[in-house]
């Protein structure tokens, strides 16, 4: 406290002091000049009962008015606790609390209920949780043997798809009579990125796993396709997985295998998760007519090279799973099926594979 604080007080204090001593000497006065002293009689007893109860009053009033000062003294010395105004300040008023910002969940990826902040949500997903959704069954005609001389798959209503337990929810199961053709795919013409889970049962060469392109059947004319299929070397080596892409009117064809010495990825009734990527921008270094492709298993990088750029014609577009116009139909399972249409990075890659396998 100030010295002029302390002055201020003494002298608030010394007034009160004569009013205090004039009061009571007003007191003393009605006691001797205002009340006749008469033995016996009732009015001694009231005055003394009066000047009691005035004694009180002003005893209570002294003791507010005391109270009422220290408090004015504290408002005075002790600054406002900044802190305790922020707290005051932000005490919600019931039903007034401030609302919370939404994460937007439509612009990435969700896997077994985690938002992946850092992977963009796929242009085209198949989940065939119980159901195809944007996908249809499809059968060939004229199959002899499960192979086909040239036929595109066509939908079919007399084959009801199967489901079997997946990464996932439920997965997608052909059982060697008919595949499936997902459905709103376009062109893939410039950098893309393609992800799913499979299990086979068998592995057949050639049987593509997953297809796309098309003009599918016009060789050596407009064909321009991706597949990722086994393939045995003149060694008797299998070779699986193996990405391969065609663009008849450039007369372009390439594949890229497993570089390192373990040739076989994928075994049979495992579950495994392939990843395709392809960089069609100028930085990637391929040849004219080419990008670099990359192949990964279970998030890790097995091989990489140039692939063809495709030149597919939008009106045409067919991707499939399990089945082709030529090649041998066989038993596998599916399951989230992603595809971008651009390049998604090896971070964003191990982000996906490793929120299915947490669970």
């Amino acid at each position: 406290m100030t010295a002029g604080a302390v002055w201020l007080k003494s002298r608030k204090l010394t007034r009160k002091n004569a009013q205090k001593a004039a009061f009571f000497a007003w007191l003393r006065g009605i006691m001797h000049n205002g009340v006749k002293k008469e033995t016996g009689g009732i009015v001694r007893p009231l005055v003394s009962i009066l000047i009691v109860l005035l004694v009180a009053a002003a005893l209570i009033y002294e003791a507010l008015q005391s109270r009422t000062q220290q408090n004015k003294d504290a408002q005075v010395s002790v600054p406002p606790d900044e802190s305790s105004i922020d707290a005051l300040a932000n005490v919600a008023l019931p039903g007034l609390e401030p609302e919370k910002p939404e994460v937007d969940s439509s612009s990435k990826e969700i896997i077994n209920d985690v938002l992946l902040s850092n992977v963009p949500k796929a242009d085209y997903s198949y989940s065939f949780n119980g159901k195809l959704n944007d996908a249809v069954v499809v059968t060939r005609e004229g199959d002899e043997g499960h192979f086909n001389n040239g036929t595109y798959p066509e939908p079919s209503e007399d084959v009801l798809p199967l489901f079997t337990e997946g990464v996932e929810g439920d997965a997608l199961y052909l059982d060697g009579s008919y595949g499936v053709a997902l459905q709103g795919v376009e062109p893939l013409n410039e950098s893309y990125t393609i992800s799913f889970w499979f299990r086979a049962d068998e592995l057949l060469d050639w049987s593509p796993f997953l297809m796309i392109g098309s003009h599918l059947m016009d060789v050596g004319g407009s064909q321009s396709y991706l597949s990722i299929n086994r393939k045995t070397t003149e060694e008797g080596e299998q070779v699986v997985p193996i990405f391969n892409t065609i663009d008849a009117a450039l007369n372009n064809s390439c594949e890229i295998r497993p570089s390192m010495e373990q040739k076989k990825w994928i075994n049979l009734n495992e579950w495994a998760y392939i990843t395709i990527c392809v960089d069609a921008s100028a930085a990637s270094g391929a040849a004219e007519g080419r990008a670099m492709g990359y192949l990964y298993m279970n998030s890790e990088l097995i091989g990489s090279g140039e692939v063809s750029l495709l030149n597919m014609d939008e009106e045409s577009v067919c991707a499939y799973l399990g089945i082709s116009c030529f090649d041998q139909l066989f038993r596998a399972s599916y399951d989230e099926v992603h595809i971008w249409k651009y390049v998604l990075d090896e971070s964003q890659i191990s982000s996906m594979y490793t929120a299915y396998i947490a669970s």
